[in-house]
């Protein structure tokens, strides 16, 4: 934990993961942003869950086909962010399969998941095209249903660091379930991000740190370790096939300018595989971390993916 003065931190579950955030600043500010940061992530969650029926997006979910809708501020920055994601990954990241991961066993949040059960056919699903964002108006069209993904965690946390900086604060990390975005500077220090192994299951295994004296960046990571049920069932789906990914890679971890952004680039290279996600990303200058799914050590994947370190 930080020594320096004018700090603040908090611990609390939010959209389905540990979350952390850390405020630099004037330290009573500092005190009542950390004091606020719950209840943000809760706004976020009442507009944006699919696990929860009596969210915004469930009821814009369930009016495609029927009717146009305005939609608060909140959701607009999501679709927004789901729409430019589906451009900037050419499809890879798809924010229309909801149908299609329910359909898969994947209905509840995962905490709370127990046994899945995938259904013995899966739904088609439509494109993107068929989202259509008038100013505040939202329509969709038939068959479309709405699933941010991991896209969601990325833009919470990059929402909570933009509003956080513009309240005052002069450096703010908010940590989602391990993906983290950073602004500002952390008092006299600097960004230290250690980028998690998840092949390897001891503690404190790591693939790299990212250092940095200025924030402005995240971290994200797509992985098929966590999040799995039934048999090799998981929740990473590549739009190509509308199924559960048949992907090499165990874990895609991406350095980006926002959280949105990492976790799109983080998805599209995880579903592309070792060989395509690593052009895909060295073509677009992303820092990044690639792990097979089989035992390798760390020394052949930096050999073998010319990984960079430093963001």
């Amino acid at each position: 934990m930080p020594t320096t003065a004018n700090y603040a931190d908090t611990t609390f579950r939010a959209m389905g993961s540990d979350m952390e955030v850390q405020v630099w600043g004037d330290q009573a500010l500092s005190e009542s942003l950390c004091e606020i940061a719950a209840l943000r992530l809760e706004i976020l969650e009442q507009a944006w869950s699919r696990f929860r029926f009596d969210s915004e997006l469930s009821r814009v979910n369930s009016l495609a086909g029927i009717a146009a809708i305005e939609i608060s501020p909140d959701l607009r920055a999501l679709v927004n962010a789901m729409l430019r994601a589906t451009e900037l990954t050419r499809g890879l990241f798809n924010p229309t399969m909801a149908r299609v991961i329910e359909a898969l066993g994947y209905r509840v949040d995962f905490s709370q998941h127990g046994d899945f059960h995938s259904a013995e056919t899966l739904p088609t699903f439509a494109s993107a095209k068929g989202i259509t964002l008038t100013g505040k108006v939202l329509k969709l069209q038939q068959g479309i249903a709405l699933d941010p993904g991991a896209i969601g965690k990325g833009l919470a946390a990059d929402i909570l660091c933009n509003e956080f900086m513009s309240a005052g604060a002069t450096g703010v990390l908010a940590n989602i379930g391990g993906d983290i975005v950073v602004a500002g500077t952390p008092g006299s220090d600097y960004w230290r991000i250690c980028v998690a192994n998840e092949a390897v299951l001891t503690p404190n295994a790591t693939l790299g740190t990212i250092e940095s004296t200025t924030g402005g960046f995240a971290v994200a990571t797509s992985s098929t370790a966590k999040r799995t049920w039934g048999n090799g069932l998981h929740h990473v789906i590549d739009p190509r096939t509308g199924t559960v990914s048949n992907t090499d890679l165990l874990q895609a971890t991406v350095v980006a300018q926002t959280g949105w952004k990492a976790e799109a680039y983080a998805t599209a290279a995880l579903v592309l595989g070792m060989h395509e996600g690593t052009k895909f990303l060295n073509d677009r200058g992303l820092t990044h971390f690639l792990v097979p799914n089989n035992s390798v050590t760390l020394e052949t994947i930096n050999k073998d993916m010319g990984v960079k370190e430093n963001a």
